[in-house]
């Protein structure tokens, strides 16, 4: 059976694009209906529910339109704060789920979200839950902080190339930030007002000690982050099953003969591993190669100690580390599943 977007580990699919017209300025006609729907709301139970009732010698007829005008502020104040990568409907749909939904899932719970199975750390791979194989490669880009347009041309048919002549197989682009290790970067500083020679001449350690100080202030204000790039490479079972563009393998993928020629003449479990583990190294070193074609591009496959730290803070939203990684990976797995019998 086939995985739908929800369930197929590879990727998420969005149900739709937000396709709607805009009626005023940025906001859609769902965004108007929804900021006039708390008035709708009040009149209708005024109307309906307590069509003669009074308070505080007022009848509720004649309270009725200022208390929708105040539903109405509250919906509009509503839409207004949306953010803007989702529409107002779907942000409220989210409040609603987030408060009424339990925010802790259990661990094996957890894990049908992650789509991870467990990890090899001797093939610097990851596994899923469909059986599909992971590896990165982490990019580091030229600096094209002062390149002109015509540099910029050039990196970018380099690109192209690449992507025209090495990638014959699917691959993702990862991007991600991580604090600044201000600590690092200033311990050399703090540790030089220990010594001899600064100690003695007073003016170079304030002229130290008032770097450090502005060093904090101004990396604070401008909040600075360091960017790192990933491609991610996967192979599929299906992929190393039979040889590319055979017969066999072009009369695998018909729906019912397909199912008989798997069971038939597919190689066995531990065969198919070991070709899925050839050929993720094949694609990530041709990913490496390719890269470094173009001019101040570096490349390194991330080992799978590394990776599940990033499999992790994605998940997590924050940066998360293990420490001893490697020893964890070979003690004890990154997944557990309750299996039937235990």
């Amino acid at each position: 059976m086939a995985q739908t977007p929800h369930t197929d580990p590879s990727k998420r699919i969005p149900k739709s694009l937000n396709t709607d017209a805009n009626l005023i300025g940025s906001y859609s006609l769902v965004d108007v209906a929804l900021a006039l729907f708390p008035g709708v709301v009040v009149v209708l139970c005024t109307q309906l529910l307590f069509p003669s009732a009074a308070v505080a010698g007022y009848s509720v007829q004649t309270l009725t339109l200022p208390i929708a005008g105040v539903a109405i502020t509250f919906g509009v104040v509503f839409v207004s704060l949306t953010p803007n990568y989702t529409s107002s409907i779907d942000w409220l749909q989210m409040v609603l789920s987030f408060y009424s939904n339990d925010t802790e899932d259990e661990h094996d719970e957890t894990a049908e979200y992650t789509q991870v199975e467990r990890v090899h750390p001797d093939h610097e791979a990851i596994e899923r839950t469909d059986g599909t194989l992971i590896g990165l490669v982490q990019v580091e880009p030229p600096n094209m902080a002062l390149a002109t347009g015509e540099e910029w041309a050039r990196k970018a048919d380099s690109f192209e190339d690449f992507l025209n002549t090495v990638v014959e197989f699917p691959i993702q682009i990862y991007s991600t930030t991580q604090d600044f290790p201000i600590e690092d970067y200033l311990g050399h500083y703090e540790a030089r007002l220990q010594d001899a020679d600064v100690k003695a001449n007073s003016q170079l350690r304030a002229l130290i000690e008032n770097y450090i100080e502005w060093y904090e202030t101004d990396l604070e204000k401008r909040q600075m982050t360091i960017r790192d790039h990933y491609v991610i490479v996967t192979v599929g079972p299906e992929e190393v099953q039979f040889e590319h563009d055979s017969v066999i393998w072009n009369l695998a993928k018909f729906p019912v003969v397909g199912t008989l020629v798997r069971a038939w003449l597919a190689p066995s479990v531990s065969e198919q591993r070991e070709a899925m583990f050839g050929e993720l190294t094949q694609r990530r070193n041709r990913v490496e190669r390719g890269l470094r074609e173009i001019e101040g591009c570096s490349t390194h496959s991330i080992p799978a100690s590394e990776a599940v730290e990033l499999v992790a803070s994605f998940w997590a939203g924050e940066t998360v580390s293990y420490g001893d990684t490697e020893q964890a990976l070979r003690s004890r797995p990154v997944v557990a599943r309750k299996r039937s019998g235990q």
